[in-house]
This record gives structure tokens, C-alpha cells and sequence, in this order.
């Protein structure tokens, strides 16, 4: 009975027999067509690739479940008629860098499901009309790229005509120059435009008319020059950066605009643009622009000369007589860096009440003590604070009571003297720098980088605040343990990366808390023993001293927490390599081994070495030197030499008095006798004649 069951298929198995039949059926054998794409494409369920293969036709069959096809960078030039037969599922076409001049007429018919066509990097300005009808038929495309073209102004109005259904338009890095009334109205439904990288210097009032869920655009990388009629109210993002803006005013209405991001950076503006009918923006960035004041906009010339003159006196455009900032209620991060700026701008943040955010990096601000503003003066939100790249050089202690929640001050690459104190009876511009950060009761984050500190005095840190300080590149930085007094218990993070420190200018104090620390590029020849007490130190940065070992005591004293240390870049002895392997039985990381290299001391300074390398060959000598095992081994063996040296000369004493009589001959030339016979006499019984050993200068 088992054996016939088995044997004889039942329903169920005959039912499963034909499903694994269809799972191993290609798709190609489904949809009817032989399946024949070039080999080197990468297939999957959904997406096919064939990108960067130099062909020149479209693919002749494709699998029936594809809906992405990747065709980028070949070398298509035309799109036939038939190129896109039976492939009613395809949602995304990439055709980018290609070299497509022509699209026929019904190239693209059969992808009535198509939802994203990307042209980009090709030559579709080539008969441009013939070639936007092909796009005509595409009734549920969403996202269309006809970026680097080279399409001129009417040449994209005619490719975006009768595209109702497009959400997402690209016309970047074209040679538009300008955007004439209603260029968009074929696309009434888009939501974002990208016109960036163009050449445009003048946009007609109504180009965007009729786009009434347009939130996106960019014209950023343009030629425009003044924008006196923003009126596109429902834009959520607009990013004008790197144009050659001087001017910029937005419309009074009935409604208000929905703006949220204005990014005006990289500019000419040398006052404030007119912003106060941006009651949402929350994101303003003016960097690199030419301001010198944060007042509105005036004009220069009453009697209309300059061109700007007519377009700033015109009656709708909004300007607040007081302040301009006065109807940014909502403003959360303000760029003002890389301007012309020589005075913090309090009045001007305290009309800002949400304002959480602000950098005055690379700007003129020098001497902030000069004047204290006055009592009644609002609280400002700030929790970040850039003002690095100034000419600061004190830094008052009540900017801390004005910004009672700054967290993250930044004040790296100015000239800041920590350690001045005003001379007795003498008031002057520094008067009350001293200990600046003693009322930065929530300041977690600190950078003094690059101020050419030689130290930092007692600075007076609130107790229990600061997270992380820096304090790089301030090259002859000392540091006493009385300078960081405060922050035992709550620095977890310190730099003093690249200050040139020897290990007597470097006094910690017991930072329990500290998780990681750098000491890079410096002159260290030892550990700080201090770091015994920073028991959760879990990354230590060595990289670039004189180290020859690493203390093993100090780094037993770590807790057991350190994951990470660099050590590249230290003269390490290639004999005392203990503490290596150490940190491996501690499972400490060390990604930077490869690259440390140690030395083998000599007579004359050294021989380098991998760090890697196998040095017990050469460190044999290293390991018994110093040590009584190794003198008791050195006596015995000299001792040993020795009693070789007189035994051997015991044994061979007759030839050794043989050896040394000729050469009493030698000791010292003697006159040359008179009496021949006694000579003669004497040359027969000493042996060897001079002649046979050489011959000594006679006397004449």
C-alpha cells in the first residue's frame, strides 16, 4: 500500500509537482518571449541592469516581472518605435548618459505605466519638438530629468507642455536664461522644480502662476540679481544660493506665506533682505554675503539712480520700520556666518524667540566686553553658538546670563587671553574677562582650538556642566591640574590634539568621567599617571609622540573599558613590546597597528621596524640586558674565555718564548760595530742574520 502510494501521485502531490513547474518557469517563458538580454546585465525579481555597457540598441526582451530598467551610460542615440514593445509593467526608465538625439513618435507608447523617466546627460535639444510629443502619451509619469540637455529657455517649455500628471521636474545644469509667464503651465501639478546650475537672470512675473502645490525649488548656481515680487506662497523650500542677489523682499497679502527654508547663502547682500512676511520660516541661511549691519534694506539714492532704488520704495513691499526680525517668530537656525559682521547682534536676537541655532563664524567680531547690554534686555533660547573664525579676545561672562540655555559654544581660531587680568586701578576693554565660563551653568560643549593658548588659568568651568572640551592646536599649551578644577565629574570628552605638549606641561586631574581622549601630535614620553582615576576611558588617541612603551600599570588602571587606542607614529622599542600584547589579552583595538612602526637601538641612532614584525630573533640580547641573570651570564662566560686564553698559553710556552726572541732584535737599533771579527763572532751565534729578518739603519 505505501509502495503504490508512492509510486502512484495523488492530488496533492500532483499539485505541488505543478507549482514547483511554475516556479522554475522564467519569466521570459510566461510572458511569451524568448528571454535574450546581453549577458553582463544583472537581473532580479523586479530590476534589471544593464548599466555601462556600451549598447547600442534597447534590449530585445526583458523578464515580464521587471519594473526598473537601468540603461544608464551606453551608447543609445535613437529610441525606434518598437524599443519599448509588451512592457506594460515598467514603472522606472533610467536612460541617462547616453547619446540620445532622437525619441520617435511612439517610442515610448507602450509604457503607459510609466512613473519615472531619467533623460539626463544626453542631446535632446536636437529637434527638441519632435522629440517632446514622444512624452505626450506618458499619462501617469511623476518624475521627469532633462538635466545637462543643453536646453534653452523654450526649449524646456515645450517639454514640460501637457504633462499634467508630473509631480518632480529636473532642468538642472542647462543653458536656461530665462523663464518667461506661464513656462509651467502644461504641469499645473508639480511639487518641485530643480532650475540649478543655469544661466538665469530674469524671471517674468506669473513663470510659476498656476503651480499651486509647488513646494520645492531651487535656483540655486544662477545669475539672478534681485527678486522683488516673491509671491509663490504655498513654497515650502526655496534655495537662491550662489546667485548674485543684492536684493530680496517678499509681498504683503491677504495671505501669508507657508515658507519653512530660505537659503540666500553665497551672495552680494549687504543688508538685510525684507523677510517679515515669513511668519513660518524656521531655517535662514545668509552666509557668504557682504553684510556689515543687520538692517533692513534702504535706499541708497533718493533721486532713483541706483536700480534697485524704484524696486525698494515700492509701497507693497513689506519692511519693518523697527527690526527685522520682528515677524520671524518661528526662525529656529539663523546662518549669518562668512559676513562683515563686527558686533554681536543682541537687539536684533531678541526679537527672534524661538531662535535655537546661530552662527557667526568668519566675521569681524573682536573685543565683546566693550559694552554690556542693558538689564531689561529679553532672555534669548539660544542652545548653539558659532562664533569661530572671529578676532575675539575675551569673552565676557554675561553672554552666559543673556543665553542661559547655550549648550554648544564654538570659539575656535580667534585670540582669546584667558589668562589676562586688568591692571590695578586701570579700567579698560577686557575689564570683567576674567573666569568668562563661570556662569555657564548648562554649557555641554566647548571648543578653544587654535587660539594660541599657553594656558588656561582658573577659568572658573561650572561645576558638574561641561561634556566635552576642546582644546587643539594651540601649539605650547600647558596645563595644570587647577585649570580644568570643576569638571572631574562631568568631562567626558578632551582634545588637546596637536599642541606640541611635553609630559611636564601635561597635568590632568582626576577626571573620573572621561570617555575619550586625545592626545595626538604632541611630545609625550609618558603616560599621565592621572588617568588611572578615568576608569570609563574607552578611546585614547596616542598618535604622533615620543612613546617608546606604553605604562602597563596606568593602562591596568583603565577599568577594563578601554575599546580603542592609536599609536602610529612613536618612536616604540622593538624590544619592550609587553604592553602590546596586553591591550590583546584586554581585547583593546587597535586599527592604526599596520601602520606603527618601533626601533632597534644602536650606535648609530637606530633601525626602524614594522610594529607586526616578529622581533625575538633580534631581541634576545634586549631581554637579558640589565637584568642579574644576565650579568651572572656575562661573568661566567667572560670568566669562561679567560681560562681558555691561560691554558692555551701554558701549553704552547716554548713556541711562544721561540716567537718572541727574534723580535728582541728589533727592540732598539744599535751602532754598527767596529771590531769585524766580534761582529762576525756574534752574527754566528745569534741565530738568524738581519738580513734574513730585515735590515737596520746603521749609523754613519
Amino acid at each position: 500500500m505505501a509502495l503504490q502510494e508512492a509510486v502512484s501521485p495523488g492530488p496533492r502531490s500532483l499539485g505541488l509537482s505543478l507549482l514547483l513547474a511554475v516556479l522554475h518557469t522564467s519569466p521570459a517563458g510566461i510572458s511569451g518571449h524568448s528571454f535574450s538580454l546581453p549577458p553582463a546585465c544583472l537581473t532580479g525579481l523586479l530590476r534589471v541592469s544593464c548599466q555601462g555597457l556600451g549598447l547600442h540598441m534597447f534590449p530585445a526582451a526583458l523578464p515580464w516581472t521587471t519594473e526598473q530598467l537601468d540603461l544608464s551610460h551606453n551608447h543609445l542615440q535613437v529610441l525606434q518605435d518598437n524599443a519599448t514593445e509588451d512592457r506594460p509593467n515598467l514603472r522606472r526608465l533610467d536612460l541617462r548618459g547616453n547619446r540620445l538625439e532622437e525619441l520617435s513618435l511612439g517610442a515610448l507608447l507602450p509604457l503607459r505605466w510609466l512613473q519615472a523617466l531619467i533623460l539626463a546627460d544626453n542631446s535632446l535639444n536636437q529637434d527638441y519638438v519632435s522629440n517632446s510629443q514622444a512624452l505626450r502619451p506618458l499619462g501617469h509619469l511623476r518624475f521627469l530629468d532633462l538635466s545637462a540637455n543643453r536646453l534653452d529657455s523654450d526649449m524646456a517649455t515645450f517639454y514640460v507642455a501637457n504633462l499634467s500628471s508630473l509631480w518632480s521636474l529636473d532642468l538642472s545644469n542647462n543653458v536656461i536664461t530665462h523663464l518667461a509667464r506661464g513656462a509651467f503651465l502644461g504641469s499645473p501639478n508639480l511639487l518641485d522644480i530643480n532650475l540649478s546650475d543655469n544661466y538665469i537672470l530674469q524671471i517674468e512675473a506669473g513663470a510659476f502662476g498656476g503651480l499651486l502645490q509647488l513646494r520645492e525649488l531651487s535656483l540655486a548656481r544662477n545669475s539672478l540679481h534681485c527678486i522683488s515680487d516673491f509671491s509663490l506662497r504655498t513654497l515650502w523650500r526655496l534655495n537662491l544660493s550662489s546667485n548674485a542677489l543684492q536684493f530680496f523682499a517678499t509681498e504683503e497679502g491677504n495671505r501669508g506665506y507657508q515658507l519653512e527654508v530660505l537659503d540666500l547663502s553665497h551672495n552680494q547682500l549687504e543688508a538685510m533682505p525684507i523677510l517679515s512676511a515669513l511668519h513660518h520660516l524656521h531655517h535662514l541661511n545668509l552666509s557668504d554675503n557682504q553684510l556689515a549691519s543687520l538692517e533692513p534694506h534702504t535706499p541708497p539714492s533718493p533721486q532713483g539712480t541706483d536700480p534697485w532704488y524704484q524696486e525698494v520704495s515700492r509701497p507693497n513691499l513689506t519692511q519693518s520700520g523697527h527690526n527685522p526680525a520682528a515677524n520671524l517668530p518661528e526662525l529656529t537656525d539663523l546662518d549669518l556666518s562668512r559676513n562683515q559682521l563686527d558686533m554681536l547682534p543682541v537687539g536684533f536676537l531678541g526679537h527672534l524667540s524661538s531662535l535655537q541655532r546661530l552662527s557667526m563664524a568668519w566675521n569681524c567680531l573682536q573685543n565683546m566686553s566693550a559694552r554690556q547690554p542693558s538689564p531689561g534686555l529679553p532672555l534669548l533660547p539660544l542652545t548653539f553658538l558659532d562664533l569661530q573664525g572671529n578676532w575675539i579676545q575675551t569673552f565676557p561672562s554675561w553672554v552666559f546670563e543673556i543665553l542661559p540655555n547655550l549648550e554648544v559654544l564654538d570659539l575656535g581660531d580667534n585670540e582669546l587671553q584667558l589668562c589676562w587680568r586688568p591692571e590695578a586701578g586701570q579700567d579698560g576693554p577686557f575689564q570683567g574677562a576674567y573666569q568668562p565660563f563661570s556662569s555657564a551653568f548648562h554649557l555641554k560643549r566647548l571648543s578653544l582650538s587654535r587660539n594660541r593658548l599657553k594656558g588656561l588659568c582658573p577659568t572658573g568651568f561650572s561645576p558638574a556642566a561641561l561634556f566635552s572640551l576642546d582644546l587643539s592646536g594651540n601649539t605650547g599649551l600647558a596645563v595644570a591640574p587647577s585649570d580644568l578644577q570643576g569638571l572631574q565629574h562631568s568631562l567626558h570628552e578632551l582634545s588637546l590634539q596637536g599642541n606640541g605638549m611635553e609630559s611636564v606641561h601635561l597635568w590632568l586631574p582626576c577626571l573620573q568621567e572621561l570617555r575619550v581622549l586625545d592626545l595626538s601630535g604632541n611630545k609625550l614620553t609618558n603616560l599621565p599617571w592621572t588617568l588611572n582615576c578615568s576608569s570609563y576611558l574607552h578611546s585614547l588617541d596616542l598618535r604622533k609622540n615620543l612613546l617608546q612603551a606604553l605604562d602597563t600599570e596606568v593602562l591596568g588602571g583603565l577599568g577594563g573599558h578601554l575599546r580603542s587606542m592609536f599609536i602610529a607614529g612613536n618612536p616604540f622599542h622593538c624590544c619592550t613590546l609587553g604592553w602590546l600584547s596586553a591591550l590583546a589579552r584586554a581585547n583593546v583595538s587597535v586599527p592604526d597597528l599596520e601602520e606603527a612602526w618601533c626601533v632597534y637601538p644602536d650606535s648609530k641612532g637606530g633601525s626602524w621596524a614594522p610594529l607586526t614584525r616578529d622581533h625575538s630573533h633580534v631581541c634576545i640580547w634586549w631581554q637579558w640586558r640589565g637584568t642579574q641573570a644576565g650579568w651572572v651570564l656575562l661573568a661566567v662566560t667572560s670568566l669562561f674565555l679567560v681560562c681558555c686564553g691561560v691554558a692555551a698559553l701554558l701549553q704552547n710556552s716554548l713556541k711562544l718564548s721561540w716567537a718572541l726572541q727574534p723580535t728582541k732584535s728589533w727592540a732598539c737599533p744599535k751602532p754598527e760595530p767596529k771590531d769585524n771579527q766580534k761582529t762576525m763572532g756574534r752574527e754566528s751565534l745569534s741565530g738568524p742574520s738581519l738580513e734574513a729578518g730585515g735590515k737596520c739603519p746603521s749609523e754613519d
